[in-house]
This record gives structure tokens, sequence and C-alpha cells, in this order.
């Protein structure tokens, strides 16, 4: 096999593989049994502290506190944003559908595309434009459907929590080359620190235990790794794409598990927010390749950046 060949399926499969085991993420929040909202996110985001620093800690060694600080501001920022986005995505889940938030939260890609254009001036294409402007069409129709429901709350977080992505997303950029899994660590730490006054008692029923820590400690840097690696490999726009499997898989995994089935609304907004998604990254990676062919750089104008699972 081409040696190019080979690269681009090592990446294929690392980056799908870190989705098909984050897909689940949802049921397992549902399977939480007696812990409230803030114990939940205490002791997740806890975990993602202590299993993504001690990654790092062991491949850095003695210059994992330079590394640290050779983030700069855009370092803090990016922490800021992975903050609430960690936090939101675990009230989201709890406070609406598995369906509503995952597919809410897939828009992360065009939000980020808005803070580049506003933040640091990164051009955005007419593409992207377009494929927001249909993809806030989808977003309408599932709040409509969650008015009166109960939901609005849940969605109106999973929209909160895709802003931070986005925000996170672009000051991540502003980093460049770095390694910027420090960020993931202390974006925990923070969430972890905000949560533990408002959780009130810290006891946990041993099955909740296991379930969250499952998360924070295995699941979590499992899916991180394999979703990073696979991302150095395969252009974004087709990264975009591996990161809808969650999108599509979260939903059914909670269907199977606890028989939670999305609402018609929650269905056709769905289809159109990853329909807007999808298609602006075919599109981007149509273009991409044709100005490869052409002898030109694909460019990054207009491009935004995949969904980042690792961020919870």
């Amino acid at each position: 096999m081409h040696a190019d060949r080979a690269t681009y399926l090592k990446g294929v499969a690392l980056s799908a593989g870190g989705m098909l085991v984050i897909s689940p993420d949802g049921l397992l929040l549902r399977l939480v049994e007696d812990a409230g909202h803030w114990q939940i996110v205490f002791l997740r985001t806890l975990g993602i502290f202590v299993s993504v620093m001690a990654l790092v800690s062991l491949r850095y060694r003695r210059r994992t506190a330079q590394v640290v600080t050779s983030l700069g501001w855009p370092g803090v920022w990016a922490s800021l944003g992975l903050m609430g986005a960690n936090i939101g995505f675990v009230l989201a889940m709890l406070n609406t559908t598995v369906a509503n938030t995952l597919v809410i939260l897939a828009c992360m890609p065009l939000f980020s595309a808005v803070f580049g254009w506003l933040l640091i001036r990164e051009r955005v294409s007419v593409r992207t434009w377009v494929s927001i402007a249909v993809a806030i069409i989808g977003i309408v129709i599932i709040f409509s459907g969650s008015i009166g429901g109960g939901r609005l709350l849940g969605d109106s977080i999973a929209l909160f929590t895709a802003v931070c992505h986005g925000f996170a997303l672009v000051q991540l950029r502003r980093i460049g080359n770095r390694d910027t899994t420090p960020v993931i660590a202390f974006g925990g730490l923070g969430a972890a620190l905000i949560s533990l006054p408002l959780a009130g008692s810290l006891v946990y029923t041993l099955h909740d235990a296991t379930v969250i820590l499952f998360q924070g400690l295995l699941q979590m840097p499992l899916a991180i790794g394999l979703f990073m690696s696979g991302a150095r490999f395969i252009p974004a726009a087709e990264v975009a794409l591996f990161s809808l499997i969650e999108t599509v898989l979260g939903p059914l995994w909670a269907w199977i598990g606890v028989g939670e089935v999305p609402g018609t609304l929650a269905v056709v907004g769905g289809i159109i927010v990853v329909g807007a998604v999808a298609g602006n990254a075919v599109l981007g990676l149509m273009r991409a390749k044709k100005r490869e062919a052409a002898g030109r750089p694909p460019g990054p104008e207009g491009e935004p950046s995949p969904t980042p699972v690792w961020e919870r």
C-alpha cells in the first residue's frame, strides 16, 4: 500500500475510533442514578483534569511547566472556553434530550468560523455563511419543538456550549503548532473548581462514581488520544465529517439504552443542521483538492475547524 494512502487510512481509523468511543457519552450520563447535576460536573471534570494532566506530565516530565506557560494568554482564554463547554455539556444533557444536545453542538464549527472572523479576522467564505444560515433554521426548529416541553433550558445551554467550543477553538488556533493538550486539562480543572461549591455533598454511590469516573478517567482520555492523533493525518473538513458520527450514534445509543426517542421536530431540525455542517465540510474538501490539483495551497480561509471532542 502506498505510504501516503496508509497514513491517510490510519488517520481515518483513529479519528473515527475516537468518535465511536465518545458516542455513548449521553447514554452514560443517563445511567447516573442519584448524583446531582453539579456533582456529576465536578467528578467528571476532575477526572478529565487528573487523567489528561497525567498524560502531559508523563510526556514532558521536567518540561511540563514550561510547556504549560508557553501557551500564554491564548491558552488562558481557551481554557476558560473549555471550562464553560465542560459545564455546559453536562447540564445540557441533563436538561434536554441527547439528540437535541448533540445536534446543536454539531453547529460548533460554524460558530468557530464566526469567532475567527470577529476575533482574528479570518475570512469566512460565502459557502460557510450559507451553511450558518441553514443551521440556524434547523436550530430554530429544534427550539420550537422544546417550547412547553421543559427542554428549552437544556437547548439554550447546549447552544451556549457550542458557542464556548467555537470561542475556544479560535484561541487554540492562535497558539499555533504547540501542544495544546494542557488546555484541555485546565479546562477540566476550572469546571471542577466552579462546580465544587455548587455540588453540595461529595458523597457518591458506587454505581454513580463508577459511571462518572469511567467517563472522566478512561473514556475521555482515550477519545482524546484517538481523535487528536487521527486529526494530524487527514484534512480538517474530513475530521468535521467524522465528528458527526457522535451526532448520529449518540441519540441511537440513548434510544437503545434508555428508550429516549427524539421528537419529530428534533429529527427534522437535526437533519437540517447535520446537512448544513456536512455539506460545508464536503464542499470545503472538494475546494481544497481542486486547489491542490492546480498546484495551489488549499488555504485556510472559510474552513471552520472540526468539532473538538477533546474539549468536553
